[in-house]
């Protein structure tokens, strides 16, 4: 899956959240997600009216939970493959910072 952060914010009670309009693709929850520099397994998602859903597909707006910090408005999210994948990918965005 792949898309764009629409917003995102840190909540006192769920961690890091970020708003998230999916493009192309299916989210879902247990997929390793990177956007920016900030990576994460998704732990839920949660649509407009927040209730959890299990997918989200294309032009879906969706909360995501499990970020290791919070992402910026505009980065893109993509679904990679394992955890290390998403680590290197987050480590060299970083020294190009």
């Amino acid at each position: 899956a792949e898309g764009t952060v629409i917003e995102a914010k840190l909540d006192r009670g769920r961690g890091p959240v970020a708003t998230v309009l999916v493009q192309r693709g299916a989210l879902r929850p247990g997929d390793i997600v990177v956007a920016g520099t900030e990576w994460g397994r998704v732990r839920a998602l949660v649509d407009d009216k927040g209730a959890a859903i299990r997918e989200a597909g294309p032009s879906t707006p969706v909360e995501v939970l499990g970020f290791n910090g919070t992402p910026e408005a505009g980065d893109r999210v993509a679904v990679v493959e394992s955890e290390a994948r998403a680590r290197e990918i987050t480590d060299y965005r970083e020294r190009q910072k």
